[in-house]
This record gives structure tokens, C-alpha cells and sequence, in this order.
């Protein structure tokens, strides 16, 4: 991504609960960005170690890519016709030039996510919840980058004393715990840290 200023944060506490939410100024916005066409949200490449976390951010990403009157090819599709060609994974695409990506989706444009954070933390009287993600949208008929950016969004929180850190821990383990289940992990801090992304993308006209 180019250089830009320092990142900016806004912070919200209100009962020991601490929201933020980080916004680096170095959004890459092409001159002749244009969002016409057929788009491909590829599989994301995970620099994290939660396995769900990948399709569930990428579940978002097209929700809201979709809520903003972009015309996204099916996923399933998507993923179909990059298995025919080898690829399982968002990591092995880089592999690939968009040119080959578009010429195997039939898209016009590709959306390359990559989910950078994305983790619990809880240490006795402390506990954080973190999503970090960044998309870029390429044409796939020249390799043009059009658009590039990342956000993030993370829940902290910190407790007075032993009883409460002790709550806290273990209302922590039940919701991981339910969110593990439904495979919908770190819920409210990846919609959040998807719609801060999708902010800095234009809509389709």
C-alpha cells in the first residue's frame, strides 16, 4: 500500500469497556478507479490461526460488497472454478496473475481480502477481542490495483478486581465457546471492522 500519515484511532470507554476502532490514512484510491463489471471475492488469505475466521469475514465482505451494488459472482462458483485450476486456498492465489483469476472466474474485477488479526485475549483483570482485515479490488483484464486499504476494530476491556476478572474470564470462554459453535467467531468486531473497510470504497454508481 503507498505511504501515508500516522493512523488515526477513535476510542470510545464507557464502563470499563473500551471500543477502537484504527483507520490508517493510506487508502490507495486508482485515478481511473471503476467498479463496472463482474466481481470475484476471492478466498482470503488467513495471517492468522483461527480457521473460521477466514469465510466468516469473507461472508461479510460480500454482504456488504453486495449492499453496496456491486454485482459479485456466487462464491461457491467462484471457488468452484479455482479448484479446477488447483487453488483451494487465498494464500496459493498469489501464485496466480489476475489476468489467469479472471480468464478462470469470468470476473472483470477481483476483490483479494486478507484477514490480518483476528484473536482473543484474556489476562486475568484484561481481556481484548481484535479484527484486523484488508481488501483490494484489481481489474482483472489489465492487473490495474484500483483500490487498496485496511481497518480494524477491537473490544478491550479491564475489571477492578478478582471476583470480576474471574466473571469475566468465564463469560469470555462461553461466548468463544458459542460463537466456535456457530462458526461465526469474533462477531460484533468483524462486522464492525468490515464496515470501517467497506467506508473507504466507493459505491457503485
Amino acid at each position: 500500500m503507498s505511504a501515508g500519515r500516522p493512523r488515526v484511532c477513535w476510542i470510545l470507554a464507557v464502563a470499563g469497556i473500551v471500543l477502537a476502532a484504527c483507520a490508517p490514512s493510506n487508502v490507495y484510491l486508482s485515478k481511473s478507479f471503476s467498479s463496472s463489471g463482474k466481481v470475484a471475492l476471492l478466498p482470503m488469505i488467513n495471517e492468522t490461526n483461527d480457521l473460521d475466521g477466514p469465510p466468516f469475514v469473507r461472508g461479510l465482505l460480500f454482504n456488504a460488497l453486495a449492499r453496496r451494488g456491486f454485482e459479485l459472482l456466487p462464491l461457491g462458483e467462484v471457488d468452484a472454478k479455482l479448484k479446477e485450476q488447483g487453488f483451494t486456498d487465498g494464500g496459493q492465489l498469489q501464485a496466480a496473475t489476475p489476468e489467469q483469476i479472471g480468464a478462470w472466474t469470468g470476473a472483470d474485477l477481483l476483490f483479494y481480502g486478507r484477514l490480518e488479526e483476528f484473536n482473543y485475549i484474556s489476562l486475568g483483570f484484561y481481556s481484548q477481542r481484535k479484527v484486523k482485515v484488508a481488501g483490494k479490488l484489481v481489474d482483472a483484464r489489465t492487473g490495474e490495483r484500483l483500490w487498496e486499504a485496511e481497518r480494524g476494530f477491537t473490544t478491550q476491556k479491564v475489571v477492578a478486581n478478582k471476583r470480576a476478572a474471574e466473571g469475566e474470564f468465564a463469560a469470555q470462554l462461553a461466548v468463544k465457546a458459542a460463537e466456535k459453535l456457530m462458526h461465526a467467531p469474533l462477531q460484533a468486531e468483524s462486522r464492525l471492522a468490515v464496515n470501517e473497510l467497506m467506508r473507504t470504497l466507493p459505491n457503485r454508481p
